[in-house]
């Protein structure tokens, strides 16, 4: 809830930076929300173990946020 009431606050702030790339909070919202959607149609909901292997990047925090999203 927290970071979503960022996002309306602003948007188009950067809110990551990782080796060259930025992103805004509604660009990493957009992406984690998209993520979302795809771990639940495989069946990632509350209480589900989601494990994430990825360097540290913008990738990983996208993922994680997609992950409380999820479930």
């Amino acid at each position: 809830a927290l970071f979503e009431a960022q996002v309306g606050r602003t948007p188009d702030v950067v809110a990551l930076v990782s080796a060259g790339v930025e992103l805004s909070y509604a660009e990493v919202d957009a992406r984690a929300n998209g993520l979302a959607r795809e771990l639940v149609a495989r069946g990632v909901g509350p209480e589900a173990v989601v494990a994430l292997v990825l360097p540290r990047s913008v990738e990983i925090v996208v993922a994680e946020l997609a992950v409380a999203k999820a479930g």
